[in-house]
């Protein structure tokens, strides 16, 4: 063999050994390792760069996940702000908004709330998310007393094939407040009484304080009874005022019942809407009364101002019972430390009742007979009255013998 031949044979070998490392008595562990290729899901996350914080989407969402476990709500705000502006259409954008709207929500910002649960609602009505998206979308929209959204997010929830017992009564609550703001009393009182008679059959909210679905039927139910009284016009004066007086009392009361109910709710808000509700309903029945003129008998200016002084003796107590609600449900909302508008318009309610007493005894006060006067007036009245009707009614008895 020439020189030239051997090194072509070495070199051969050499070659062979280097593909086969393994044939020319190598060790497997000192063979060459191939890196290994990263994640595809970690090669394609962007870095996300905001002005408050930075990260991958996986990143950014257990930053937001740990904030809202920690009650950092404004850090969740910032985390999962970041990561739908940077990859809007992410996997876990879903729920991201949801997260973010809760963050919005538990911060007070129950605006955006809304507007994040309705777009995870529109955006992705499939998601799992999206049921419980529209039940808090429902407890803002009556926080805010919107009706009409209150009604579309109650229509939603029912439409939904995923909806459970709770969700139901929530919707059938939320879309019968929706109707009775909309006037329509029959539709109203269908869908309250359909979730009632489902809470009923559940036997739900039966003992202690009414869970939300319950109160927000309840306080349906009473808002059905108050715009069906106050369709009793006092005004004008007919024959039959004391019928329709005595049928206005009856649906206050009716009204007030159901709103007691509702003050039992887990949520401060509901009670204090009820506990505002009882006391405008004996306002506005003052104020009607008071709006009657003297009749035609008080023909001297005498006779104008006892039938003034009759009236304001005679219905005063309804107006002291609008100010003793008031003053329930501001000692309320102190336990509760609710601070919700309903508890400025107590505050509010309250001060011009008060001052409507302090000025109404202040003008009773110039008339020509004092208020002992009055009152036994009115003793003597309420006598001659009795006697009528028990003369009616026994005549009335003797004709039907």
């Amino acid at each position: 063999m020439s020189n030239q031949t051997a090194r072509f044979s070495v070199l051969a070998l050499i070659l062979a050994c280097s593909v086969s490392a393994t044939g020319c008595g190598a060790s497997p562990a000192q063979a060459p390792q191939t890196p290994p290729t990263p994640p595809k899901q970690e090669q394609t996350q962007n870095q996300i760069i905001s002005n408050k914080t930075e990260g991958t989407t996986r990143e950014l969402f257990a930053k937001g996940e740990q904030a809202i476990a920690q009650q950092k709500w404004q850090e969740a705000v910032d985390a999962f702000t970041a990561l739908l502006k940077g990859e809007p259409n992410d996997p876990q954008a879903p729920s991201a908004i949801f997260d973010l709207a809760f963050a919005h929500e538990n911060l007070g910002d129950r605006d955006a709330a809304r507007a994040m649960y309705r777009e995870l609602v529109t955006r992705f009505p499939d998601d799992k998310n999206a049921r419980q998206a529209l039940q808090r979308e429902a407890n803002i929209d009556a926080y805010a007393e919107d009706w009409k959204g209150l009604g579309e997010a109650g229509s939603l929830l029912l439409a939904r094939k995923d909806a459970d017992d709770i969700d139901k009564m929530t919707g059938l609550g939320a879309r019968g407040l929706s109707k009775i703001a909309a006037d329509d009393e029959a539709g109203a009182s269908k869908d309250i009484n359909d979730g009632l008679d489902l809470a009923d059959t559940l036997h739900y909210g039966a003992l202690g304080r009414l869970p939300v679905p319950v109160a927000q039927l309840r306080f349906g139910l009473a808002e059905v009874r108050r715009v069906k009284s106050e369709k009793i016009k006092l005004m004008p004066v007919t024959p039959d005022f004391v019928m329709k007086l005595e049928l206005r009392c009856a649906g206050l009361l009716d009204a007030q019942s159901a709103y007691a109910d509702a003050i039992r709710s887990v949520d401060p808000h509901w009670a204090a809407m009820s506990g505002y509700r009882v006391g405008e309903m004996y306002r506005t029945l003052h104020h009607e009364l008071m709006a009657i003129p003297p009749t035609e008998l008080a023909k001297t200016e005498s006779d104008k101002q006892l039938f003034y002084a009759i009236m304001h003796v005679r219905y005063r107590a309804l107006i002291e019972k609008g100010v003793e609600m008031m003053n329930r449900t501001l000692a309320l909302a102190e336990k509760t430390q609710d601070s919700s508008s309903w508890v400025k318009r107590a505050k509010d309610a309250k001060a011009d009742m008060e001052a409507a007493l302090t000025e109404e005894k202040a003008q009773l006060g110039k008339l020509p007979f004092t208020e002992k006067e009055v009152e036994a007036a009115l003793d003597l009245m309420k006598k001659k009255a009795e006697k009528k009707q028990a003369e009616a009614d026994k005549k009335a008895a003797a004709g039907k013998k």
